[in-house]
């Protein structure tokens, strides 16, 4: 994904919130101003900040097992996220299908500490849709993200087994593994 326009959340500006990335020929989207324009690359997909009218198809990509809970649960779980001015959720669309998505949250700061750190929930591509360079402009959008705030200093998360080597292919490397062992702890600086 090519992405041009001035990219004013590398100013460090004390912004609420990150906003959304927006197609050069369309409005900015329901979540307030433009913060920067994103093309659609060759593939056909473009990497935005998630909104309202995303609903649908985030609860899809949620994957839900209606024997675990409700559709309706989850629709109005993943509202709540969207409202949330601690988080950021993008995703990444081909056409009018959302086919992937990350999902971020910043913890904020601590009585004895002015910093704090953002952690990374969620990165997801569809599977008929990887390899295609989603992955990493949905990370790097929500690294960007993180970076805008003026408070936060390091991106951190656990990785699935299954997505080691992405994250390896970037150079990063996980430095401990939760107590079961499989999945490694990742935290860099923003």
């Amino acid at each position: 994904m090519r992405v041009t326009g001035e990219r004013l959340h590398d100013l460090r500006e004390p912004v609420g919130g990150w906003l959304p990335a927006v197609n050069r020929s369309g409005p900015a989207g329901a979540l307030g101003t433009v913060k920067h324009m994103a093309e659609v690359d060759s593939s056909g997909w473009i990497v935005r900040r998630a909104g309202t009218r995303d609903l649908r198809g985030l609860v899809r990509l949620s994957r839900v097992d209606p024997a675990a809970e409700s559709v309706a649960s989850v629709a109005a779980r993943v509202a709540g996220l969207l409202a949330d001015s601690r988080r950021c959720i993008v995703v990444a669309e081909a056409g009018e299908e959302l086919v992937g998505v990350a999902e971020a949250q910043f913890y904020g700061v601590a009585i004895r500490r002015a910093s704090g750190s953002a952690r990374l929930h969620d990165l997801f591509v569809e599977p008929s849709w990887r390899r295609r360079g989603i992955a990493g402009a949905l990370f790097a959008e929500v690294r960007a993200w993180a970076r805008a705030l003026p408070q936060c200093r390091h991106l951190e998360w656990q990785s699935s087994p299954g997505a080691l080597a992405f994250y390896e292919q970037m150079g990063l490397v996980g430095n401990e593994a939760d107590d079961s062992g499989e999945y490694p702890f990742f935290e860099i600086p923003v």
